[in-house]
C-alpha cells in the first residue's frame, strides 16, 4: 500500500459515506433462494374489469385472504406442499406465510369481487368503481381579520 492509504482502510470503508454501505446488501434475496415470501401475478384488463392470476402452489383455500379497498387489493395466505409418508430432503419451493399488495390501475368495487381457484392459480376478477357526478360545495372562508 502507498504511505497515504491509511492501514485501516477496511475498518472505515463500511463507514465511508456515514452509513453502513455494506448493511444495504444483507437482507437481498440470492437469486434460486427459498426465502421468496412474494407470490407471482400477471394482471389483465377488458374495459372497466380487471383480472389477476396469483401463482399460489400448495394454498389451501381456508389460509387465503382477501381485500380490496379503492385501488388497492391484497393477498395473503400461507402455502403447504406436504406428502403424507414421505420425507422432505431438498427444498426450492418456499412453504409458509406470502403477502402480495397489489396498486391496482384504477379504483374498484369492493361488493363485487370474484375469487376462484384452480390448477394452483388464484384467480380475482373486479369491476372498475364508477362514481356517479358529484355535485361542487362551495366553501365559505370567514375573515378572522374582522372584529366585532
Amino acid at each position: 500500500m502507498n504511505k497515504y492509504w491509511p492501514n485501516n482502510w477496511k475498518k472505515s470503508l463500511p463507514n465511508f459515506l456515514g452509513e453502513d454501505f455494506f448493511a444495504s446488501f444483507e437482507n437481498m434475496d440470492i437469486e434460486g433462494s427459498s426465502t421468496n415470501t412474494s407470490i407471482n401475478m400477471n394482471m389483465y384488463e377488458s374495459g372497466h374489469e380487471l383480472l389477476c392470476i396469483f401463482t399460489l402452489p400448495g394454498l389451501k383455500l381456508e389460509d387465503v385472504d382477501i381485500y380490496v379497498y379503492e385501488k388497492t387489493l391484497e393477498v395473503s395466505g400461507t402455502m403447504h406442499i406436504d406428502y403424507n409418508g414421505f420425507r422432505l430432503l431438498h427444498q426450492e419451493i418456499y412453504q409458509g406465510p406470502v403477502k402480495r399488495t397489489v396498486e391496482l390501475p384504477f379504483a374498484v368495487r369492493d361488493d363485487k369481487v370474484e375469487a376462484f381457484f384452480k390448477g394452483g392459480n388464484l384467480f380475482i376478477h373486479l369491476f372498475r368503481l364508477i362514481r356517479p357526478e358529484q355535485s361542487k360545495n362551495k366553501v365559505v372562508v370567514q375573515n378572522l381579520d374582522k372584529t366585532s
